[in-house]
């Protein structure tokens, strides 16, 4: 009886463990870091209030932006002007990236793949923002519907992060 109650013991105890940390593979990295980013805020309340399945990631396009050297505001502005930030995006693809073409795994896949491209890729590598957007979309007008949501997002290009 002993015997049994022990193994049962150390079950639980692997399942309940299993379970924490597949439940921490999935948690999104932005809600542990421990500096509060205004642009994060205000980005989150951005998506929310553009009711965009996006939201829960204001702080992934905010981390991917300070990595690739894009303004914080460019990523999502896109991705509202492509897919509505993501209301109608099929795999993924928030940005309409590659005429809408290419699949992500995930959301956080998609923005870091697109901000590398922005920051990397022939097209736009040396690009001040116009001329990347420029070559994003040679649309007329296309570049003014982005900056206009970016300025919609806030007029500031960069607030910094509470130290």
């Amino acid at each position: 009886m002993k015997r049994i109650l022990q193994s049962g013991i150390v079950i639980a105890a692997g399942i309940l463990g299993f379970a924490a940390a597949s439940a921490h593979a999935d948690q999104d990295f932005t809600t542990t870091r421990k500096k509060f980013d205004l642009r994060e805020a205000i980005l989150r309340r951005f998506l929310k209030e553009n009711h965009s399945p996006a939201e829960n990631f204001a702080g992934v396009f905010v981390a991917e932006a300070d990595a690739h050297g894009l303004d914080w505001r460019l990523l999502p502005s896109l991705a509202l002007i492509e897919t509505g930030a993501g209301k109608q995006s099929r795999y993924n693809n928030l940005f309409g990236w590659a005429n809408g073409k290419t699949r992500f795994g995930s959301i956080s896949e998609a923005i870091h793949e697109v901000a590398t491209g922005l920051a990397e890729g022939r097209s736009y590598r040396n690009k001040d923002l116009l001329s990347k957007l420029h070559s994003y979309n040679r649309n007329r007008g296309y570049a003014t519907l982005v900056t206009d949501v970016m300025a919609r997002i806030s007029n500031h290009p960069s607030p910094r992060p509470a130290e």
